[in-house]
């Protein structure tokens, strides 16, 4: 191992999907770093894809918006409607429209800053509750501040759950093995991953790092201290974040 790399020697634990681990667990390899990839959630189709899949045929003909408000969400939806569209589209964060781009989508609407309340501002600048309806693309835990507020300030919105994040249990041996490892950093990248480990692990003595102020409120509530929270919401700037964090932990 190449010592001279920034996270040479550190043990980072990778709370996130085994599906969305990957490319998290082959930056921190670069780095120098030691992935631990314990995945505490899962996301499946929800059980009634028929009717959500209806839910969205309907949406898609008559509201002149769709909001997607994670990759999740835009890869779950085109599992359940796969006919082009012609909506203009809303997109929280650089990653959903990336993977909008991918399938050829262009996004009309993307906040400054990736949270639900950014949204909420530019869509209130930007489009008429008298004419412009709204379909929100969402998981079945995605906060309700979004069409809450939409609602509030007088859109015809409709929330369309088209994927399910649930916990993923660990057997004993697999828990007992993560806390006889020597781990120098938690990951956690929503409140799901916060809760299901807090219910797996208890509060490890361990730094944790977060993305995002929803995750980090979600951390702090459960007990753990938070040494590292970027102000880009990603894995790119969670990553820049840990490194600065070891530079400074090690001088």
């Amino acid at each position: 191992m190449d010592r001279t790399l920034p996270l040479a020697d550190k043990c980072i634990l990778i709370t996130r999907s085994k599906e969305q681990a990957s490319y998290f667990s082959k930056q921190v390899q670069k780095l120098g770093g030691t992935p631990l990839e314990v995945p505490l959630i899962q996301f499946s189709l929800p059980a009634d894809q028929e009717k959500v899949a209806a839910e969205l045929e309907e949406a898609v003909a008559h509201y002149e918006w769709l909001v997607f408000t994670s990759v999740n969400g835009v890869n779950h939806f085109f599992q359940l409607h796969n006919k082009p569209l012609t909506n203009k589209i809303a997109a929280v964060g650089s990653k959903t429209k990336e993977a909008l781009a991918v399938r050829g989508y262009e996004t009309d609407l993307v906040p400054s800053s990736y949270s639900a309340e950014n949204l909420v501002q530019e869509i209130s600048c930007r489009l008429d509750p008298a004419q412009d309806k709204l379909a929100l693309i969402q998981g079945n835990l995605a906060r309700p501040v979004l069409r809450e507020e939409l609602l509030r300030l007088g859109y015809n919105v409709k929330r369309i759950t088209v994927y399910e994040n649930k916990p993923l249990s660990l057997a004993k041996e697999e828990i007992e093995a993560v806390v006889q490892k020597k781990l120098d950093l938690i990951t956690f990248t929503s409140p799901s991953t916060v809760h299901n480990f807090k219910k797996a692990f208890g509060l490890l003595d361990v730094p944790v790092a977060v993305i995002g102020p929803i995750t980090e409120k979600a951390a702090v509530q459960a007990g753990f201290k938070v040494s590292v929270n970027p102000e880009v919401y990603t894995i790119d700037g969670l990553l820049k974040e840990i490194i600065t964090y070891f530079q400074r932990e090690d001088t």
